[in-house]
């Protein structure tokens, strides 16, 4: 009776942990869309492509300046290492998530990424600065 329950107790625990990879590498972000950002961009483009901006202020001159935080992930085509991931979990019974969880969570975690942006009087970019905050990726 007591290995049967032991037995069920590992199968459970084994069950718990699976697919904790494959959730991870399939709600991964994509890279970052920055093409056709940059100096000369309209302030309400950059808001509309990177989101509302984490801290907004304006300079002595009178210049609107915002700090942008996003994420930026692999290509999307990485995605299809769900299916290795699938198969590892099926073949190991669960087992290979004691490799690839940890695996996924540091090497392939997506960059946290910030923008500095200032702008002119006609809310034109004139300073653009990206840069990684943390994370294995690049922005």
């Amino acid at each position: 009776m007591k290995t049967y329950i032991v037995t069920i107790a590992m199968i459970l625990v084994m069950l718990a942990q699976s697919a904790c990879s494959v959730y991870k590498a399939a709600s991964q972000p994509g890279p970052a869309d920055l093409g056709g950002l940059g100096i000369g961009s309209r302030r309400a483009e950059v808001i509309t492509r990177l989101g509302a901006p984490r801290f907004s202020d304006t300079d002595a001159q009178g210049r609107k300046q915002d700090t942008f935080e996003f994420p930026s992930g692999m290509h999307q085509a990485s995605k299809a290492r769900v299916i290795l991931y699938l198969a590892a979990d099926v073949f190991t019974l669960a087992l290979a998530e004691l490799v690839l969880w940890p695996l996924e969570m540091t090497v392939m975690e997506s960059a946290s990424c910030v923008a500095n942006v200032s702008y002119d009087q006609s809310h034109k970019v004139d300073a653009w600065v990206v840069s990684k905050k943390d994370g294995v990726q690049g922005c």
